[in-house]
């Protein structure tokens, strides 16, 4: 399948949502569905609409969750309370998930604004949670540590397909590039995070942002690398 239209099945069983700026996805698996991430909307409208619309309005039974930014996990609470699914994240990220602390703030020029703002935008907590560590099997999904963008995120593999969040995202013209360095916790740690999935074999690329890579993606992840001199 080559259709690549946002808020649409791009491979078989796997349904691109495009929310705001934001990617999430959602797994087919029989009756049940598995949601990458649940995005920016706190009442998760897009992802309610295009289950009840597109997949018969079936059960969200898990949540995997990428890293604990707001638009990650936005619509988290809503689709815990209404669908009551098994929640998994890093233990660190949990912790933002959780309520325990907060989420670090972006860097850079716009750091004021998103003190004031912060508050307002981020998501009820969620305590209900499962943790996974580097290796762990979730169904038919590998769990990959790739701290950096933040000190728990995570990646989530199944077969030939990287589910990265923002560890590495889609650039322009095909290409793989890293998160903006105002977002990331740690740029060091987020290019050991790349080298480490650089050495994974994959061939499609679902990221946390632009647009999904379908074929070669751990030969435009080496590219990346070598661009960057890691």
């Amino acid at each position: 399948m080559t259709d690549l239209r946002p808020n649409s099945e791009i491979a078989d069983g796997i349904h691109w949502i495009k929310d705001s700026y934001v990617n999430l996805y959602i797994v087919e698996r029989g009756n049940e569905l598995i949601l990458i991430d649940s995005g920016m909307n706190k009442k998760a409208k897009k992802i309610d609409k295009y289950v009840k619309q597109e997949l018969e309005h079936r059960n969200i039974s898990k949540v995997l969750i990428t890293h604990a930014h707001l638009d990650h996990i936005g619509g988290l609470h809503h689709i815990h309370r209404h669908q009551h699914p098994n929640i998994y994240s890093s233990k660190i990220d949990g912790e933002v998930i959780s309520g325990k602390r907060k989420g670090k703030l972006p860097g850079g020029i716009l750091k004021p604004l998103f003190y004031i703002t912060y508050p307002f935008m981020y998501p009820k907590p969620v305590t209900e949670l499962q943790f996974v560590e580097d290796g762990a099997i979730v169904d038919e999904f590998k769990v990959h540590s790739f701290p950096g963008h933040t000190m728990g995120s995570l990646g989530f593999q199944m077969d030939n397909i990287m589910f990265s969040g923002d560890n590495a995202v889609s650039g322009k013209n095909n290409t793989i590039t890293h998160a903006p360095s105002m977002f990331t916790e740690d740029k060091e740690e987020n290019f050991r995070s790349l080298k480490k999935l650089a050495n994974i074999d994959f061939d499609m690329l679902l990221s946390g942002h632009g647009t999904p890579i379908m074929e070669d993606a751990s030969v435009l992840t080496h590219d990346l690398i070598e661009r960057l001199g890691i």
